[in-house]
């Protein structure tokens, strides 16, 4: 049976929680870890995780089966789709998933805001980026502007570059670039919240 992204989330949580400690994570210890409001909303997901089998059906939370065949894709954080907020590459969770290639060129980050919702990357959606270092016009790109990151349209001009956002909100603005921009890659694909 096919799990959702939460449903994936916590069952990696629970897994990783056991390979680090050996032994069952509580229900508290992955709500600390995925920063999670309740323990209500870890004990939602568990209690799928158990009728889909994926999860022992004794109190303790035991893996039972895990994603076969697929590369576990880094989950390191969230970005903004709109203002740039710091860029912290800390590896939240991995994501099983198939891409094409080595899986160590890419990574997951979270969207946050809505300055891409008319490219179908809305509020809490997982981006799957392939990192590169370059663009070319008209890529969806993360870009890096000193220690912040940001999803945007790239533009090439002849002495800068545009940072487009695709948004219905009219308060979100282009971004025009003279210097100090590093790109960390090239959005593949979302997947929805």
């Amino acid at each position: 049976m096919e799990l959702t992204n939460r449903q994936k989330e916590v069952l990696l949580a629970i897994n990783h929680l056991t390979t680090q400690n050996g032994y069952p994570p509580t229900l508290r210890e992955v709500k600390e870890y995925l920063n999670y409001n309740s323990i209500s909303a870890v004990q939602r997901h568990t209690d799928v995780l158990r009728k889909k089998e994926y999860l022992s059906s004794d109190s303790k939370l035991k893996v039972q089966k895990y994603f076969q065949n697929k590369p576990n894709i880094p989950l390191v954080g969230t970005v903004t789709c709109g203002e740039p907020i710091l860029a912290i590459e800390n590896i939240e969770a991995y994501i099983p998933y198939d891409v094409p290639g080595d899986s160590k060129d890419y990574f997951f980050l979270r969207a946050i805001g809505d300055s891409m919702n008319l490219a179908d990357i809305d509020d809490g959606d997982l981006v799957l980026i392939k990192k590169q270092s370059t663009a070319e016009d008209g890529d969806m790109v993360v870009a890096l502007m000193g220690d912040e990151a940001t999803i945007k349209i790239f533009r090439q001009s002849d002495d800068h570059v545009i940072l487009e956002p695709r948004s219905d909100n009219s308060a979100h603005k282009p971004f025009y670039i003279f210097e100090d921009l590093q790109i960390q890659g090239k959005v593949i694909e979302k997947i929805n919240n």
